[in-house]
């Protein structure tokens, strides 16, 4: 993610801006943490559904141009949430940010703030000045991007594509699905395009001897097939063995595998959105500082069924974890244990407790100092997503990690 324009963004905002806004939006800090990612993605996953207009791109690439290089986030925060005013630049700013997001939304604005307030657990007041953060932010990142990289409108629409695959998995329950490119009309005008009326075509010339033609086209006929099934076995097998392996690590969605280097000259093969990605950039930047808020989500651990046992598909990601914190022996973490709301209070307490207990112990097993590690299980409390449907009582189950000292 280091390259990333999401990473970008996130770059601008350290604990202490988040920390700021959630007392500001009365709202709990991790909440507002995942608000800000899933109203970022979202926002940058409709403007790449919006890529093939160029009409609307034109107004986004001019608005984007035309934006700062730095902004204050504390400026930004106060002017939104109603605390403090805004200055000429900042009010300049938060006006073009309601013009990209009626161009990214368009009329479905109060269905994606909704489906985000619910995936944060956010009220949707505050959903709505997140909102209005997240849009000057990314309008400032890119800004500054198309001027370093002199990219062009079209680059842009490009880059924002390219941007948004890796970007599903932190959509809002409902709307992984629903941010998709449209296929380029075809032009009216293009003949290319039009089918040839059978009137126009022209009359093939006879010869006597034209019948000879047969004889080698039924030769190649058994040749052909075979050399066409062949590669298409080969094709195949190709594409069912990437899927294999991308499905038995669970990466769908993270973005692509990248090598991420560690001290001791250890080369790490690991998603491009995975949580050792963002682990690894919260570690190794230097203006990142530790507090309650930044939790990363473990996104390949698996547990049987009501029960504090791990699936040996979980190896592969806690082996990555504990060579990162061996890389970095002063990193401490705190794991955490969530479940849904389903069932008995103090049950689910117990079992979010004994999954935290149990990724602990693997790490401590992998070589990780017990005394570099804390878990706690909270149970049904700080829900990511609606417990009312099935996905979101999946998202709520899960395991979590706060580095707690660097």
């Amino acid at each position: 993610m280091a390259t990333s324009v999401f990473s970008s963004l996130f770059n601008m905002l350290d604990s202490r801006s988040i920390n700021e806004i959630a007392s500001r939006l009365s709202e709990p800090g991790q909440a507002v943490s995942r608000g800000l990612e899933a109203s970022t993605a979202s926002l940058i996953s409709c403007l790449a559904a919006r890529s093939s207009d160029p009409a609307s791109m034109n107004h986004v690439f001019r608005l984007i141009t035309e934006a700062p290089s730095d902004l204050n986030v504390s400026n930004l925060a106060s002017a939104v949430t109603g605390s403090g005013g805004a200055s000429s630049t900042t009010a300049s700013l938060l006006d073009s940010g309601k013009k990209i997001l009626y161009l990214a939304f368009g009329s479905d604005q109060s269905s994606i703030l909704g489906a985000i307030g619910k995936s944060a657990g956010l009220r949707a007041s505050s959903v709505t000045s997140l909102l209005s953060m997240a849009a000057p932010l990314l309008m400032t990142a890119l800004g500054r991007l198309v001027r370093s990289e002199h990219l062009s409108q079209e680059q842009l629409g490009g880059l924002l594509v390219d941007e948004s695959a890796g970007l599903k998995g932190l959509l809002p329950a409902g709307l992984q699905d629903q941010f998709e490119r449209p296929a380029p009309a075809t032009a009216t005008g293009d003949l290319s395009a039009r089918p040839l009326a059978v009137g126009t075509l022209p009359e093939p010339r006879r010869s006597s001897l034209g019948w000879l033609w047969v004889i080698p086209a039924l030769l190649l006929i058994p040749i052909l097939m075979w050399l066409f099934n062949r590669a298409h076995v080969r094709q195949v097998t190709r594409v069912t063995q990437a899927a294999a392996e991308r499905a038995r690590l669970g990466a769908t969605g993270l973005g692509n595998f990248v090598i991420r280097n560690l001290p001791g000259n250890i080369a790490l093969k690991v998603p491009q959105f995975g949580v050792e990605s963002r682990l690894l950039e919260f570690i190794q930047d230097p203006s990142k500082s530790v507090d309650e808020v930044i939790w990363f989500d473990f996104d390949r651990l698996l547990f049987n069924t009501d029960s504090a046992e791990l699936q040996p598909a979980s190896r592969e990601q806690l082996g990555n974890i504990a060579a990162i914190l061996k890389a970095y022996p002063d990193v401490h973490i705190k794991v955490g244990g969530y479940s849904d709301n389903t069932g008995d209070f103090q049950h689910n307490l117990k079992l979010s407790q004994d999954r935290a207990d149990a990724v602990v112990e693997e790490l401590v097993n992998l070589g990780v100092k017990p005394e570099r590690l804390e878990s706690q299980g909270y149970g049904d409390q700080y829900p990511v997503a609606d417990n009312s449907t099935a996905e979101g009582r999946a998202k709520n189950r899960r395991i979590s990690m706060r580095v707690t000292q660097k």
